[in-house]
């Protein structure tokens, strides 16, 4: 009967010693998850867009994407953007874990740049998509006649005339 308990004392033993590093990996799970950066893996990168007499311009917050994990797309007068990233890690005893990240944003361009000439860049995180606008055309001056009858009215875009 002694042998008996002893048995079951050393298996409560283990049992503890199991227990107790549980706890401690999931500690460690729940500490590494607290101190995680909330940053785009919560939402999506930021987009600031600007417009001036020279540019229309617009800077994505990506510091998390390298330039493979990046798509910037034109499609007509549409610049659609993409990242995509995966990340596992292994840890101790078999247990790792995994990570995956993923935006999509579209940017209508204005009508008065010329899509042909768009360009991107990342630096310091940041994605810039820059498009110069177009000159427009100078337009002579002109005085512009106003047709109209003694009454005020017009018939089918003609004078109206009396009969």
């Amino acid at each position: 009967m002694e042998n008996e308990m002893a048995r079951q004392m050393d298996n409560m033993r283990r049992s503890g010693d199991l227990m107790n590093q549980l706890q401690h990996v999931l500690r460690r799970e729940i500490v590494d998850t607290e101190a995680a950066p909330r940053s785009a893996a919560r939402r999506a990168p930021s987009c600031k867009v600007e417009k001036d007499g020279q540019h229309f311009s617009a800077t994505l917050e990506v510091e998390d994407f390298t330039p493979e994990e990046l798509t910037v797309k034109q499609v007509g007068r549409k610049v659609l953007l993409s990242g995509k990233k995966e990340k596992k890690e292994e840890r101790e005893e078999g247990f790792y874990s995994y990570r995956y990240q993923e935006f999509r944003r579209e940017l209508a361009l204005p009508e008065d740049v010329n899509p042909e000439e768009l360009s991107c860049s990342l630096n310091n995180g940041q994605l810039r998509i820059e498009v110069p606008r177009m000159a427009l055309p100078s337009v002579p001056e002109r005085v512009v006649p106003i047709k109209s009858d003694v009454s005020g009215r017009l018939k089918n875009g003609e004078e109206e005339k009396e009969e």
